[in-house]
C-alpha cells in the first residue's frame, strides 16, 4: 500500500488558512523557527516572482504519533483536533503566515508609490520591528492611504483584500486623480498581488496508514541536511507512540537539578551516558549506538543517568573548583563520569568518599594529562 495519500499543489493562501484554523500543526519536538527577516524577505519575493520555493511535506494524523503543537505566531491549540501534520517547510510556512497574518517580531510592507514608478517588487518591500514607533504608523490607516504603504497583512485575504484596500484608499480623492490612482493600483494588483494570491506550493500528503516508526525514519532523512534535528529530538519522536516523553524528563530533570540548568548540558550527553551502560558490549556512545537506545534502556537508564551527571557536576563544583562552564576544561568529560556514577552510585557510606576520590584523581588526570 503506497503511503501517498496525493501530491497535489496547493494554495498558498489555503495554507496559511489552515494554519490559522489549527487544521494543520506541527511535532512539538520541531526546532523552533529560526529564519531572519530578511530571508522571509526573499521567499516573499520569489512568490511575488511567481519562482519555485520548494515543496512541503505533512500527513494526515488521525492517530496523533507525535505531540503536536501550533506555528509560532498561531492561536494556541487548547486541545484543537488537527488534521495534518507538518514534516518538512516549517521555516518557509512559518514565516510566511507572520508575514501575511502580521504576528511575529517583524511586519512586512509595500511602498507602492515605488511599484507605481516602475520599480521591481524586491526594491518596493521592507520591514520593521514590530515594537518600533514606525509599525504603529504604518499601521494606522489614514498613513496607510497618506503615503500608500501596504501591509502585507491586507493580502491573508487574496487579491480581494487588496482591492478592498485599494478602493477605501482612493474613494475620497478626487474624480480625476481617483481614477488615475485606481488604473496604477489594478495594474499593480495584476502583476504582483495575483501572482501572490494564486501561488500554489508542490504538496506531498502522506496517508493516514503511515505508521509510526515510518514517519521517525522520514524526518532523520530530511533533516540528514541543512539545519539537523539533534538525535535528542530524533529519539523523542521514536519513543513517544511509547508515552516517553524525553523532553518533559529533560524538563523535570533540569528542574530538579539546578546544577544540570546552570551549566547548560546537552541532554543527548545523558542517552550517551545511558548507551555507556548498555549490555554486556564494549561501552561505546557514537551516534548510532544512542540510535539504538530502546525503550526499556530509557525507562531502567534515564533516571540513574540524570542522578549520575547531576553527581558529577557537584563534585567537579566542590572538589575540582568548577564553578562557571567556562571553567570545565571538556564538556564530553561529563559523559563517562555520568555514566561511571550511574553505574555505582553515591551511597551514603564510607564507600562513596572512596568513589569520590578516585573521580578526583581522574579529574586532575585529564585536566594535565589533556585526555
Amino acid at each position: 500500500m503506497s503511503l501517498f495519500e496525493d501530491t497535489n499543489p496547493r494554495a498558498l493562501k489555503e495554507l496559511l488558512g489552515e494554519i490559522h484554523s489549527r487544521t494543520a500543526v506541527l511535532p512539538d519536538f520541531q526546532r523552533d523557527f529560526v529564519w531572519e527577516p530578511n530571508a522571509t524577505q526573499e521567499l516573499i519575493e520569489s512568490i511575488a516572482n511567481d519562482y519555485p520555493a520548494g515543496s512541503l511535506l505533512r500527513v494526515r494524523d488521525p492517530h496523533g504519533f507525535f505531540a503536536c503543537r501550533e506555528f509560532e505566531g498561531a492561536p494556541p491549540l487548547n486541545g484543537h483536533k488537527h488534521t495534518f501534520l507538518v514534516l518538512d517547510g516549517q521555516q518557509r510556512l512559518t514565516s510566511l503566515y507572520q508575514a501575511f497574518y502580521g504576528v511575529g517580531e517583524h511586519k512586512y510592507y509595500l511602498d507602492l508609490r515605488k511599484l507605481l514608478a516602475g520599480n521591481d517588487f524586491d526594491e518596493a518591500m521592507f520591514y520593521e520591528r514590530a515594537t518600533t514607533k514606525k509599525v504603529k504608523r504604518y499601521d494606522t490607516f489614514d498613513y496607510q492611504a497618506k503615503e500608500l504603504i501596504l501591509p502585507l497583512s491586507v493580502l491573508k485575504g487574496g487579491a480581494g483584500g487588496f482591492l478592498e484596500w485599494l478602493f477605501s484608499v482612493t474613494n475620497p480623492l478626487p474624480p480625476s486623480e481617483r481614477l488615475a490612482m485606481q488604473d496604477g493600483l489594478r495594474q499593480i494588483n495584476e502583476k504582483w498581488i495575483k501572482t501572490i494570491d494564486d501561488y500554489h506550493f508542490p504538496v506531498v500528503t502522506l496517508s493516514d496508514t503511515t505508521e509510526a516508526p515510518a514517519l521517525c525514519t522520514i524526518f532523520e532523512t530530511l533533516n540528514r541536511t541543512g539545519v539537523k534535528l539533534s538525535v535528542f529530538e530524533l529519539l523523542t519522536a521514536r519513543f513517544w507512540p511509547q508515552n516517553i516523553n524525553l523532553r518533559a524528563l529533560w524538563d523535570e530533570a533540569r528542574e530538579k537539578h539546578k546544577l544540570i540548568e546552570e551549566f547548560e548540558v546537552d541532554p543527548y550527553y545523558v542517552l550517551q551516558a545511558i548507551a555507556l551502560g548498555v549490555g554486556n558490549r564494549a561501552p561505546t556512545c557514537k551516534r548510532s549506538d544512542v540510535l539504538s537506545l530502546s525503550v526499556a534502556d530509557i525507562e531502567s537508564g534515564w533516571k540513574p543517568a540524570v542522578l549520575g551527571l547531576a553527581k558529577a557536576l557537584e563534585i567537579l563544583r566542590d572538589d575540582g573548583g568548577v564553578v562557571l562552564p567556562k571553567w570545565l576544561p571538556y564538556q564530553t568529560m561529563l559523559i563517562p563520569l555520568s555514566a561511571i556514577l550511574a553505574r555505582v552510585g553515591m551511597p551514603n557510606s564510607p564507600i562513596a568518599g572512596v568513589h569520590r576520590e578516585k573521580v578526583k584523581r581522574w579529574f586532575w588526570c585529564a585536566v594535565f594529562g589533556g585526555v
